[in-house]
């Protein structure tokens, strides 16, 4: 019995590692996906023109660090693919570059880019909303 289900499991892994082989790319931002969720990062999505424009305007997929009222916060761009500002507090920051690096350890990609002292000069950040 228990071998008819793992043989089926079996054919449905290797079907699946088949299918991502030539995503990549694709498959790196679900895993920086994977590991921003995990380590509490929110996302906000560009979903007006401003939002867009600004969020284009950003180096993309590398951690910029901001200070904002005061307060720490890390960001991640992506104008590509989730089209959205992934954003997130210090205690944050330090749970993905523990992920990130777990990760890199374990034959993922090395994802911490980091730009600290980013600034995109006078921008009005209340139009991400509150954070």
């Amino acid at each position: 019995m228990k071998r008819p289900i793992f043989a089926a499991f079996a054919i449905f892994l290797a079907m699946a590692l088949a299918a991502c082989a030539g995503m990549e790319s694709k498959q790196e931002t679900k895993q920086t996906d994977y590991v921003l969720i995990s380590a509490g990062f929110d996302a906000i999505e560009a979903n007006t023109p401003a939002r867009m424009a600004h969020l284009k305007s950003m180096p993309q997929q590398r951690i910029l660090h901001l200070v904002r009222g005061g307060k720490d916060y890390y960001l991640w761009a992506d104008a590509t693919d989730c089209q959205c500002l992934w954003v997130g507090t210090y205690q944050d920051y330090q749970r993905f570059k523990k992920l990130a690096w777990d990760l890199y350890n374990q034959g993922g990609q090395n994802r911490l880019n980091y730009m600290d002292g980013w600034s995109s000069g006078p921008v009005n950040w209340d139009m991400w909303g509150p954070w």
